[in-house]
């Protein structure tokens, strides 16, 4: 059960994550070859898979946490496909593949979310076996804060607002 205390943030994390959702599909929508086809680097389509998996996992975490009784098992549920939708995606990155430029702050954000997934599984399982501790339900709140901070470079990586070394100096022409 969500302490009345929670229920603005689920509220207004669902509210965030669905306006995130969609400008997340426009920027798709304007590009989608160079983002999610077979065309697009794989590190850009990851870039805009696991920004669809994190907003996806926020905003229905938050859906179902306003949903009155408990919520454990929907959790459980989500925590576990999101799990294994990132190991995937992180398993592809380490394949060798052309412009794996950023390996090591990709491979560390998707990290970041496996852990956030097993994390967020670990307390839905605190919550199916004692749906009244709202402990575990406070825990939900910081993990989606993490999931929308990684979920938010993830998307500024696809709009190309990635971290870029400077161009090179053109030559001195004499």
């Amino acid at each position: 059960m969500v302490p009345d205390a929670l229920t603005n943030f689920f509220i207004t994390s669902a509210g965030a994550s669905a306006a995130l959702l969609g400008l997340l599909f426009v920027s798709i929508s304007i590009s989608p070859e160079e983002k999610i086809t077979l065309h697009a680097s794989v590190e850009t389509r990851l870039s805009a898979y696991s920004a669809l998996i994190s907003l996806t996992n926020a905003f229905l975490v938050s859906l179902v946490a306003l949903i009155p009784g408990t919520f454990g098992i929907f959790v459980l549920i989500l925590s576990v496909i999101s799990f294994i939708i990132t190991l995937q995606n992180g398993f592809e990155l380490l394949r060798p593949h052309q412009g794996a430029s950023n390996l090591a702050r990709r491979l560390t954000l998707t990290l970041l979310n496996v852990f956030a997934y097993l994390a967020e599984g670990y307390n839905a399982v605190r919550l199916i076996m004692n749906p009244h501790d709202s402990a575990q339900v406070y825990g939900l709140t910081s993990l989606l804060l993490v999931v929308y901070i990684s979920s938010i470079v993830r998307a500024w990586e696809l709009l190309g607002g990635a971290l870029r070394r400077p161009p090179p100096l053109p030559p001195n022409r004499k």
